[in-house]
Parts: structure tokens; C-alpha cells; sequence
């Protein structure tokens, strides 16, 4: 079996069937996809999860409004989000509903594993309940107006009798495990504001729900007249896609995971999840990475307010890859990101179209009508030359720093200013002069070379989040598709390409859509 160290596991949220896949649930999912392709690239066997969460009071209040059944509108919704991901080429591994039996069994062993061990108990609750947050409010969590901060509506007040999870017990165990672990939420301001937060007394958990008023849940093994909170049964996906319980569980993997969320789950993942952790006595997560939101028009995306983005719309309208590299260029981590159409374009125009894709367009059609297969010696290299050459490695460096400091936006920018440079190169040189001087044609070849070498990098580099266009710049260079699966293949010192006849389009100019 392989050791920890060779191996990953990363988790997106289980995405709520309340709503389509829209520009939030495709950055992270993403972002987990381009981790997984990054890692992999360096020889570590990555899992990588996501799914969707299926039960609750508002999922049985949609369906109802619909006049749908519950189980067949999240069997559409959840078709639903793992077609859009298949659809954008996203690599996940495990796609994980909470509607699954296996799931719900394992529920129940927790459930029951924690009440046998006097970690849950019955008492009556009475307080302000959000029907948006699926839970009760504390009188701190509401606004000055008492309402809720998230959804801008005033709680019920309810008072019933339910089951707790006594997460207080683990109150000074959180802090010290947040204050000794300085990776387990990142970034650092994420981690400060739970540190803060446990500042105040931690209260008790509730975590059922009676069927009297809602039935759409996974029934408590204890006590057939209640269904379990949704927070508890969806958190534990992570744990049993793994295996647990029982004797197949994997908990080599299990150290290894790293949970991707926004901002606005913190508390559930870092709270609730690290405490339900500990009682199952089950090590916590090994990290959180927390996103900011991405907003439109200043907001954050509702249906209701009309501004939801379609991932799968933006990608089929405006060229495969380009969402992708436009999420991870313009968010700066755990900070919000506002989306506007017209930046979206303008990125793809200056980095992909008139970047990377006018790059390898213009040395491309040169070394193909000029010389067809490039050969050159590396004792005829100049100054000018392997100044650029040296510019891969230190890419690839800042590339990969950017990627362990969470600071992806700077690894996109370093491999911009690599194609910056061989743009420059390109200038400096004048291959298409070189090329009418029969007396120049070895510096062609070596120019055209230096250029090819640098464009190899620049597709190595870059395939976690251009697969795609990775992919065609291989094939292009007669490299084969599957040459940047592992990095050690992007910075090479090759001295002969055999060029694909066919000149690689990678990214066209587009236009902003005509308003209707």
C-alpha cells in the first residue's frame, strides 16, 4: 500500500440541492480539480470527492412547492451537477449523495456509536430558528434588526424537545487543536476568527429534527420519531467515502485530507465536523482551505435575484479552459472576487487569445513553413537565449510556491510573464526576418528551438488549469497527449521537434454579447 506522503485527498462541499451548479459551486469544485491534476503531476495519488447533500426541510419545501416527490427532484438536481462537472471535464473520483444506503447506515452507526457513548442526549430547546440555515440562532448570530445575517430573515421561534450533540465537551479540545496545528485552517485569517469565535462559550449541538414537521432525513437509530440535522448527516461523507466504518476503511487516506470550502461553511467544517471528530475518535481533518465568494454586481449569486452564472453556459459560449483560468487568475484566495462579463472577456482576450494562443500561433507557423523539423545545437545558444531559458525553472518554482502558499493568482501571473517573455524573445529576434537570409538559417533553428523549448514548459506548466490546450500543445509538438501528466516532462533541453502539420488554434478572440 502506499504511504501517506504519496498520497492526497481532497474534498469539495456536498453541493445543496436547493439550487443549480452556478459560478460558486464550479469555482471550488474547479480549484479541486486543477489541485488534483497539479499534485498528480507530481507523483501523488490523489482522491478527489464531491457530491451532493440531499436532505433537509428546505428540499422537502422545494419539492412540495413543485409539486414534485423529494426523491425525484434530487435525483434531478444531483444528475444535474455531476453531468455539468462531466460536461467541463472535471476529474473527480468519488461523486457522493447522502441519499445513498451506505451513507445512511453509516449515519446511524455514528449516531448510535456517539449516544452509546453518552455524547448525545434529549432535552427541550427552545429559541430562534432559521428554516434557511436548518438550525437555531443564538441571540449573537442574528443582526441588529433580529434577523438572520445570511438569508435577511426573522427566525421562528420555536420550542421543541430534541436530541444534542454535547459539542460543548469539546470546547478546550477545538482551541488546542486550532492553536497547535497552524495548517488546519488556511488561510491564517480563517483560522484566527474560529480561534475567536471559541472565545465564547461553545454550545451543545442540536441534531434532530421530529417528523411532525419534517420527514425527508435519515431516521435517528434510537428513536423512530425524529430524523437527523442536516449538518450531521452530510459532514460525515468525507469519512465514509473512505471506507469508514468497519474493516475496509482506509485511514492512511483519511490523514491526508484536505476539505475545500467558502467562507460561509467555515463554522459547520470547523466547529460541528472537528468536534463530531473527536468523539467518534477519529482524527480531524488535516486541513480546511477556505474561499472567499465569488459576487456579481457586488452581491453574492441568488436565484432570485437573477444573477446567477452558469458555468457549463460560460464555457460552451466562450472556449473549454477559459473559465477555469479566468476563476484562478482574478480570485485572490480567502478574499471575495467580483465576476463581471466584461472582465471575463477582457482576460481571455489578454492572457489565452492574445497570449498563449497568438504565442504558439505565430512560432508555430513560422518553424512550419520555414523549417518543418527543428534541429539545433546547444553550443550555439546565446546570452539572449538561455536567459529565457532559464526563465522556466524559475517559473516553475514560483508556480509551485503560489500553489503551497494558497496564492494561486500568483502562480498564474508568473507563467503569464513567461509568455511575456518569449513574446519579447520572439520580437527581439525577428525569426520571419532570419527566415528570408539563407546564411541564417541555423540561428532560425535555434531561435525557433528556444521558443519551442519554452513553449513545452509553458504547456507543461500549465496543464493543472489548461488541460485542454496543455493537451494540444503536446500533440503539436508530437509530444503525445498525455506528456504533462507528469512535470518532469515540461522542461526539457530537446534539440530536435518534429512538428504536427496542422498549426494549433488554442484560444480565439471573443466579443462581449450584444445586449438584448
Amino acid at each position: 500500500m502506499a504511504t501517506p506522503q504519496s498520497r492526497s485527498y481532497i474534498t469539495t462541499p456536498l453541493y445543496y440541492v436547493n439550487a443549480r451548479p452556478h459560478l460558486g459551486h464550479s469555482y471550488t469544485t474547479i480549484l479541486a480539480d486543477t489541485i488534483k491534476r497539479h499534485r498528480e503531476q507530481r507523483g501523488i495519488q490523489t482522491t478527489f470527492l464531491t457530491g451532493t447533500d440531499e436532505h433537509g426541510e428546505k428540499i422537502e419545501q422545494m419539492a412540495k412547492s413543485q409539486g414534485r416527490d423529494t426523491r425525484e427532484f434530487v435525483d434531478e438536481v444531483a444528475n444535474d451537477f455531476r453531468d455539468t462537472w462531466q460536461k467541463m471535464g472535471l476529474s473527480f473520483d468519488i461523486f457522493y449523495r447522502t441519499t445513498d444506503p451506505n451513507h445512511i447506515r453509516a449515519v446511524q452507526h455514528a449516531l448510535q456509536t456517539l449516544k452509546d457513548r453518552g455524547e448525545i442526549v434529549f432535552r427541550e430547546y427552545e429559541g430562534k430558528y432559521c428554516v434557511g440555515c436548518e438550525r437555531f440562532l443564538t441571540d449573537t448570530e442574528v443582526n441588529a434588526d433580529g434577523l438572520c445575517p445570511d438569508h435577511l430573515k426573522k427566525p421562528e421561534n420555536r420550542k421543541e424537545s430534541n436530541y444534542f450533540f454535547l459539542m460543548s465537551r469539546y470546547h478546550q479540545a477545538l482551541i488546542d487543536h486550532f492553536e497547535k496545528n497552524r495548517n488546519a485552517i488556511r488561510p491564517e485569517q480563517f483560522r484566527q476568527e474560529m480561534l475567536s469565535f471559541l472565545k465564547q462559550p461553545l454550545g451543545d449541538l442540536c441534531i434532530s429534527r421530529p417528523k411532525e414537521r419534517l420527514t425527508w432525513g435519515i431516521e435517528l437509530p434510537f428513536d423512530s420519531n425524529f430524523v437527523t440535522y442536516v449538518w450531521f448527516d452530510a459532514l460525515l461523507n468525507y469519512l465514509v467515502a473512505t471506507g469508514w466504518p468497519g474493516a475496509q476503511w482506509d485511514s492512511n487516506l483519511w490523514a491526508t485530507v484536505n476539505h475545500f470550502i467558502a467562507k460561509d461553511i467555515l463554522k459547520a467544517h470547523a466547529i460541528y465536523w472537528t468536534a463530531m471528530l473527536m468523539a467518534l475518535q477519529v482524527k480531524p481533518a488535516q486541513e480546511l482551505q477556505v474561499s472567499g465568494w465569488w459576487l456579481v454586481d457586488g452581491t453574492k449569486m441568488s436565484k432570485s435575484l437573477g444573477n446567477v452564472v452558469r458555468p457549463l453556459e460560460m464555457e460552451e459560449k466562450f472556449g473549454r479552459d477559459t473559465l477555469r483560468f479566468y476563476l484562478l487568475r482574478e480570485m485572490s484566495y480567502g478574499s471575495d472576487s467580483t465576476f463581471t462579463l466584461e472582465n471575463y472577456v477582457n482576460c481571455i482576450n489578454a492572457y489565452l487569445a492574445n497570449g498563449i494562443g497568438n504565442l504558439v500561433s505565430r512560432v508555430y507557423t513560422i518553424a512550419k513553413k520555414n523549417l518543418g523539423v527543428v534541429d539545433f545545437a546547444e553550443a550555439d545558444l546565446t546570452d539572449a537565449d538561455r536567459r529565457l531559458l532559464s526563465l522556466r525553472t524559475k517559473t516553475r518554482e514560483a508556480w509551485d510556491q503560489g500553489f503551497s502558499e494558497l496564492k494561486y493568482q500568483n502562480s498564474l501571473k508568473s507563467w503569464c510573464e513567461l509568455v511575456t517573455a518569449c513574446d519579447l524573445y520572439v520580437n527581439e529576434m525577428k525569426p520571419w526576418a532570419l527566415a528570408k537570409d539563407p546564411t541564417q538559417k541555423e540561428r532560425l533553428q535555434v531561435v525557433i528551438g528556444v521558443c519551442l523549448r519554452t513553449i513545452q514548459a509553458l504547456g507543461g506548466i500549465i496543464a493543472p488549469v489548461l488541460p485542454n490546450a496543455a493537451r494540444e500543445i503536446a500533440n503539436a509538438l508530437h509530444l503525445g497527449e498525455n506528456h504533462f501528466d507528469q512535470i518532469e516532462g515540461a522542461i526539457e533541453d530537446r534539440t530536435h521537434f518534429d512538428l504536427r502539420d496542422e498549426i494549433p488554434k488554442l484560444f480565439m478572440r471573443v466579443q462581449m454579447p450584444q445586449a438584448e
